[in-house]
């Protein structure tokens, strides 16, 4: 099978694939590199493409459509994996989310020091303090994660 392009797939564990030599499909792979879905045989009703990068901005538009899910029943043990996964994935876009917080208090500290009266000084102020409690949240919530993914592995 030749392989035109492999990416990570963005909400789930596993990778998204886009094959073959004119015409082209796409299909998305679990952790484990089961087939959840294959547009060429398992009713993604969008046939074969012309463009490799037309499949897989098909594929990963269907990956991230909340209506579709597929379910398997496997071992359990796969499901603890997918969670820890999915739970980790999170815990990272808050770490993330609060980087890009902290970057936006650093700005508006940075403004702070050239406002040129009250009004603008207070705005500022008040934006910096509740960033900062945002921040305080996100962070603490990513813990609360991060303990809760070592609670459920030991």
């Amino acid at each position: 099978m030749n392989i035109q392009h492999r990416i990570d797939r963005p909400h789930e564990s596993g990778c998204i694939e886009v094959y073959g030599d004119d015409p082209y499909e796409w299909r998305i792979l679990d952790h484990t590199g089961h087939v959840v879905r294959d547009s060429a045989g398992y009713g993604s009703g969008t046939g074969a493409y012309a463009s490799p990068e037309l499949a897989l901005r098909d594929a990963i538009s269907f990956d991230a459509d909340d209506s579709v899910v597929p379910i398997f029943f496997r071992h359990g043990g796969d499901a603890e994996l997918e969670n820890a996964a999915q739970a980790h994935r999170t815990a990272d876009t808050l770490r993330a989310m609060a980087l890009a917080m902290n970057s936006a208090i650093g700005q508006a500290q940075s403004d702070s020091r050239h406002a040129t009266d009250g009004e603008a000084q207070d705005y500022l102020d008040a934006r910096i303090i509740v960033l900062q409690r945002i921040v305080r949240e996100i962070e603490e919530t990513a813990g609360r994660l991060q303990a809760a993914i070592q609670a459920t592995a030991e």
